[in-house]
């Protein structure tokens, strides 16, 4: 794992399974390879397959959205974290809180983008509704 801080603009997060610490990182193009090859029809069904730690969606994600240099990297900690006698149901816990954690730091880092106005701004459309139409 990076000894770098996770980077919540990319929607990563640490995560440890067994005894293997590596990062995730929930991107749109991570999610879409997930959802194909999960089969999934909608972001809610794919989360909840995630959060449920499903053994299935829970592997996949492992390959679709670990962090690292290339693909034989991502390769080589696959098969380390998914080895034999590594991952458990008792690593649901950590799994389910570095996920929720990417998920909503990938959001919440959307949103700002999405909403470059000042803080005042902001809050004078908080207070007064719609300040588009004040201009």
């Amino acid at each position: 794992m990076s000894t770098l801080p996770a980077n919540p603009l990319r929607g990563e997060a640490d995560v440890r399974i067994g005894a293997v610490d590596f990062r995730i990182a929930v991107t749109f193009a991570g999610l879409a390879r997930l959802s194909q090859a999960l089969g999934t029809q909608t972001l809610d069904e794919l989360f909840v397959r995630l959060l449920g730690f499903e053994p299935k969606a829970v592997l996949c994600a492992i390959r679709c959205l670990t962090v690292a240099d290339d693909d034989d990297q991502v390769s080589a900690l696959s098969a380390k974290i998914l080895g034999e006698d590594n991952i458990s149901i008792a690593d649901q816990v950590s799994w389910r809180n570095a996920v929720s954690l990417a998920l909503q730091t990938h959001v919440e880092a959307g949103n700002r983008l999405r909403d470059q106005r000042s803080g005042f701004e902001m809050a004078e459309a908080a207070v007064l509704g719609n300040p588009a139409s004040l201009s």
